[in-house]
């Protein structure tokens, strides 16, 4: 693998106007491909298993369905914590007002 002289970026070889080259990704930078050049940049092993690794599915969009209680009730818990937050504000701020 070769790397940029101005930038420091990788060199990879693409071909242009029939002619394969070393050109960075960074910048744009090209050096004419050696026979050397060549050698290194070859394939030497290809893969052999051509499956593509995946995760799997853990739930299907039609998993469980939440039924109309278990909503109602996760609402009222959350409008429950946003009250209690906002008599705990309007105390604290009751307290500050007292002191002045």
């Amino acid at each position: 693998m070769q790397f940029c002289p101005k930038c420091g970026g990788v060199m990879v070889p693409v071909k242009k106007d029939g002619k394969e080259v070393l050109k960075c990704k960074k910048c744009g930078y090209e050096k004419e491909m050696s026979t050397k050049d060549k050698k290194a940049y070859e394939i030497k092993e290809t893969a052999k298993n051509n499956k593509v690794l995946t995760t799997s599915i853990v739930s299907e969009k039609e998993g469980r369905k939440r039924d109309e209680e278990e909503w109602e009730q996760e609402r009222e818990e959350y409008y429950k914590e946003i009250g209690l937050e906002l008599l705990r504000d309007e105390f604290e701020g009751s307290e500050e007002n007292d002191e002045d």
